[in-house]
């Protein structure tokens, strides 16, 4: 499968803001920062993350990272079974994955 390098190019989003530099210029992302980007929007905008609010229970919050897991696969960027999603002791996540052009990724929630 081929990819454009110029595809994966985009703008740098923080709190649903542009992240922008010292001259006020929007902050550009490549490669596989895109890819990881991407994947965190796509983890927020899907919902499943107000599943966990509360959830002590590993028997719970397991079924939910594999949920987070299995939507992180749809993007074909990604080398299939690759991706793991952790649940860290402050609660927050973790997702480490192979990029099938990049290499490796991580992003965190």
């Amino acid at each position: 499968m081929n990819f454009d390098i110029a595809l994966h190019i985009d703008l740098a989003v923080e709190d649903n803001d542009f992240v922008l530099n010292d001259s006020l210029t929007p902050t550009t992302l490549s490669k596989s920062n895109v890819v990881a980007q991407d994947i965190k929007h796509r983890i927020l905008e899907s919902g499943l993350l107000i599943k966990l609010i509360g959830l002590r229970n590993k028997n719970g919050i397991a079924p939910i990272l594999t949920e987070l897991e299995l939507l992180t696969e749809q993007d074909n960027r990604i080398k299939p079974g690759t991706i793991k999603v952790y649940r860290n002791d402050d609660g927050t996540l973790s997702i480490t994955a192979q990029t099938r052009q990049y290499g490796s990724l991580q992003s965190g929630l």
